[in-house]
């Protein structure tokens, strides 16, 4: 029988194969690396694929469907990836390879219809990268069913020795390059866990939360995160950084709730020196915008910028949030009951005392500087099993 195999066009085809797993495996690298940056609250305020109300790659990353019993699914995208691109090479000259190569690129084009369903269907977001990682799962199958079903007949096979060898070592691989990823790889799982259990066993304070305090979620949740804070203060930009991506994945269960205390004497009695000199402006301007119902951008905002801090323009940081008044926003600012408001705030956390910022209370258990966001998840999920 004559052998209609094009051993070149199989040759060519499992090149771009290899090339496209490659690919495949530096956008799940990208992925992981997002992931737990952003679980462990040092991502920043906004994604690069943050696009819009459609694409949210925040939302995606602090998603149970994220991961798989701890673990990242981009890490074991990342082994899936070079598991391909390894067998790609031993594939030459090999009898069944088309076939292997098939059922994993057959697999991972599932995987992507299936998250793909859960990211429309029950987390209502989108992911740019997430996007990618399908069309590379689609051009690998179509790359696999293009290889000549009769290439490398008289060729030796590809036995499960083989194929599971190099699957285990991409999975070591892609688990070891990943920790090197992991922001929090050098923290003692034991210190964590220290951490998650002084919070749940320390004492309650009542908070009395003003009416008009700025709030974030649902207002009868049953988890409330109070926070005083200074825009200024830089320990403050690294607390926010961290209970931001909390607000994606506790949208029902926890209320957020903002409190000003502005670490300077033009607003805050307790300061007897200038300390953070635009902290009291920005906080009236924080007031302003939530007014006119922009808080959760101007907190952003504010945050995002602290170098740019001047007095008197911290107003035209917001000029790029949309339906923003502006000029009602700058008369805002200069009105008494503005002021007053920061006065109140700083009141109420003189009475509590509030001794450094940011302090937090999560159902009134004090947390001061704040904590990791994976671990503030710790927390939460506990206080809502109890």
């Amino acid at each position: 029988m004559e052998n209609t195999s094009n051993p070149s066009k199989g040759k060519f085809n499992l090149t771009l194969i290899s090339i496209v797993s490659f690919i495949g495996a530096v956008i799940s690298a990208f992925q992981t690396r997002q992931f737990f940056e952003t679980r462990a609250g040092v991502a920043g305020f906004q994604s690069f694929c943050n696009i819009g109300q459609t694409f949210d790659c925040t939302a995606i990353e602090m998603s149970p469907y994220a991961e798989l019993m701890g673990i990242p699914l981009s890490v074991v995208a990342i082994a899936g990836y070079l598991t391909i691109f390894g067998l790609s090479f031993f594939a030459i000259g090999r009898k069944d390879s088309r076939k292997f190569l098939l059922a994993f690129s057959a697999v991972a084009v599932l995987f992507s219809a299936a998250y793909l369903a859960i990211m429309i269907g029950v987390i209502g977001k989108l992911c740019v990268l997430c996007l990618a990682v399908d069309a590379v799962n689609v051009a690998l199958l179509i790359f696999a069913l293009s290889l000549p079903k009769d290439a490398a007949v008289s060729g030796k096979p590809m036995d499960m020795g083989l194929i599971a060898g190099v699957g285990v070592s991409a999975s070591v691989l892609a688990f070891l390059f990943a920790m090197g990823l992991n922001p929090q790889a050098e923290m003692k799982k034991s210190d964590m866990t220290d951490l998650v259990e002084s919070v749940m066993n320390a004492p309650v304070k009542a908070i009395d939360i003003p009416a008009d305090a700025s709030v974030i979620g649902n207002p009868n949740a049953k988890i409330t995160i109070v926070k005083f804070s200074d825009y200024e203060c830089p320990a403050c930009r690294i607390g926010a950084n961290g209970i931001h991506p909390l607000f994606k994945r506790y949208q029902n269960e926890v209320k957020f709730v903002f409190i000003n205390f502005p670490l300077d004497s033009a607003c805050n009695s307790a300061i007897k020196h200038k300390m953070h000199e635009f902290a009291c402006e920005a906080a009236a301007v924080a007031i302003c915008a939530q007014e006119q119902g922009k808080f959760l951008e101007a907190y952003e905002i504010l945050f995002e910028n602290q170098p740019k801090f001047k007095t008197g323009k911290i107003t035209e940081l917001l000029t790029s949030i949309p339906g923003l008044d502006m000029e009602k926003l700058k008369a805002c600012t200069t009105q008494p009951s503005t002021s007053d408001r920061i006065k109140r705030d700083v009141e109420l956390g003189l009475k509590i005392p509030i001794q450094s910022t940011p302090t937090f209370f999560i159902n009134g258990k004090r947390v001061e500087g704040g904590l990791p966001t994976n671990l503030w998840m710790q927390v939460i999920d506990q206080m809502l099993k109890q």
